[in-house]
């Protein structure tokens, strides 16, 4: 399939949106807690727009999805480790279970990042990136 027929599109519009819904806001330092906010936000080598060129670069449309025109976005949560590798990648909400596990692949492939920092340590943080997947017009 020809990059020059799709288009791949990730949102970067609140891209590093730090999710509350599982995360732990702790008053304690404990080795296994994940934190929704921090003092210092992970960072992707290069920021959001390197990021964001890492995704258009690896992400592909899956061929099932781009036979049945299928479109979407899926959002994809993940945590950053103390380590800045990534672990716990998944989809949520509603998503197309074909454009989600791209999207999950690419996530999951991501270099290390910068890790978060709470209290001048090194700390788990968790993120939700849209993925959007829409084929060209």
């Amino acid at each position: 399939m020809k990059a020059s027929l799709l288009k791949l599109a990730f949102v970067c519009t609140m891209v590093f949106m730090c999710t509350a819904s599982k995360a732990q806001k702790a008053t304690k330092d404990s080795s296994n807690t994940v934190y929704a906010e921090v003092e210092t936000l992970p960072l992707f080598l290069g920021g959001i727009p390197a990021f964001s060129d890492y995704i258009s670069k690896n992400l592909r449309y899956p061929k099932e999805a781009f036979d049945k025109k299928i479109e979407g976005r899926v959002n994809v949560t993940f945590v950053i480790e103390k380590d800045g590798s990534i672990t716990g990648v998944k989809p949520v909400g509603k998503y197309d279970s074909v454009l989600s596990q791209e999207a999950v692949r690419v996530v999951a492939a991501s270099p290390r990042w910068r890790p978060g920092v709470q209290n001048n340590k090194y700390v788990r943080v968790q993120f939700t990136v849209p993925i959007v997947f829409n084929l060209k017009k």
